[in-house]
């Protein structure tokens, strides 16, 4: 077993804290990994290397350097699957202190199986999680021997069809960048893991902003009735909202699933690009398709040719009411209540920006460019 001085001196301290004793750390050679007093850190201790060397019960050190580098105390060997892994050493005198030995063995090591299990799971998990990303984030083929081999390692049948969900917060960037906001995403992430776990066949997978939903091929009505029971269960339980996107029902289960996570990737994009959806299946996207496959440079450039005579202001300014004209279907009276001004402002400003561009924003001709451009902006 590695020991890391950290792990080390978490341990010493979770056990000082308890015992209020002097207590030092040492590794299989005898060299003090941990103590609560600082300044031993890294010091050699003969009595500490005789007991892994001798396979010793116990040591107990009756005067200052009756052993190289030790002080008058008690110290026992952490014993973990049969093996010595180091000494933890208890200074004082020995009358007083050896009571205490037994019991900062016993809890040491209990604390040592815990720490150790802790780094093999986060282990695992970041091979689970390599594998997952070979399987979903790239074409990988089914046909290949060693990749089938991992799978088997991580008890998943990669021959099952799957459909692809993701889901992600509605509003993201307000938890990515402060502890709390990742604590919130954390038990998000845990909530929806638990919810498949009950699911035969699903995996759980996510990436730095989607949660990503691998479930057992089914109709596209109940892929939104269990994208509508996360919703539930997120909102309820952790009070965030969720948005979803879901791959193609049409080839459900006839592509791979990195094809089928693509799919969903782009009906994400479609909701996070309207806002008025919640959850969007592949095969009710429209536009938004393309959306992402064009560069910022010409969506930009596009913008400005709509736009033409408006400032970064005012375009800002008039794609937000021209969004919500198109939402509303052409109304003027639900566009300028939402917005909080008169029909007849809303009315002036329209016919200002067609001053401005030479095209009116209520006219069929117009529409599609000035409703392209809006996207532009949003996305």
């Amino acid at each position: 077993m590695n020991i890391s001085k950290q792990s080390a001196q978490t341990i010493i301290d979770e056990v000082g804290s308890v015992l209020q004793q002097q207590l030092n750390f040492f590794n299989a050679e005898g060299i003090i990994l941990a103590s609560t007093n600082p300044e031993r850190i890294g010091q050699f201790h003969e009595g500490a290397a005789s007991i892994v060397r001798d396979s010793l019960p116990e040591l107990i050190v009756y005067v200052d350097d009756e052993y190289r580098g030790a002080r008058k105390g008690c110290n026992f060997p952490l014993v973990i699957d049969q093996a010595t892994v180091g000494v933890i050493g208890i200074t004082g005198n020995s009358d007083e202190v050896y009571k205490y030995g037994r019991v900062i063995k016993k809890m040491t090591e209990i604390l040592l199986k815990d720490s150790d299990a802790q780094e093999r799971k986060k282990i695992e998990d970041r091979i689970r999680t390599r594998f997952l990303d070979d399987w979903i984030l790239t074409d990988q083929g089914l046909a290949d021997p060693t990749f089938l081999q991992r799978a088997q390692l991580h008890d998943i049948d990669v021959t099952l069809p799957r459909r692809v969900v993701l889901f992600r917060i509605a509003d993201i960037e307000a938890f990515s960048d402060n502890a709390e906001g990742q604590q919130r995403i954390d038990k998000v992430n845990r909530r929806v893991r638990r919810f498949l776990a009950d699911i035969d066949g699903a995996v759980f997978s996510k990436t730095s902003s989607s949660i990503i939903c691998l479930i057992p091929v089914q109709s596209d009505k109940k892929m939104l009735a269990f994208i509508d029971q996360v919703f539930s269960l997120v909102q309820e339980q952790e009070g965030v909202p969720l948005i979803a996107g879901a791959d193609s029902g049409a080839d459900a289960g006839g592509v791979s699933v990195h094809q089928a996570y693509l799919k969903a990737l782009k009906a994400l994009q479609a909701c996070m690009i309207s806002e008025r959806k919640r959850a969007c299946l592949y095969d009710d996207t429209t536009y938004e398709l393309f959306l992402d496959e064009i560069s910022e440079q010409t969506k930009t450039q596009f913008i400005r040719h709509v736009f033409r005579n408006c400032t970064d202001k005012e375009i800002m300014e008039y794609a937000c009411l021209l969004k919500t004209l198109y939402e509303t279907d052409g109304s003027i009276s639900k566009t300028a209540e939402a917005h909080f001004i008169h029909k007849n402002t809303l009315q002036y400003k329209l016919n200002k920006l067609t001053q401005k561009t030479g095209s009116d924003p209520r006219s069929y001709i117009a529409i599609p460019l000035y409703h392209l451009a809006v996207l532009f902006s949003k996305s």
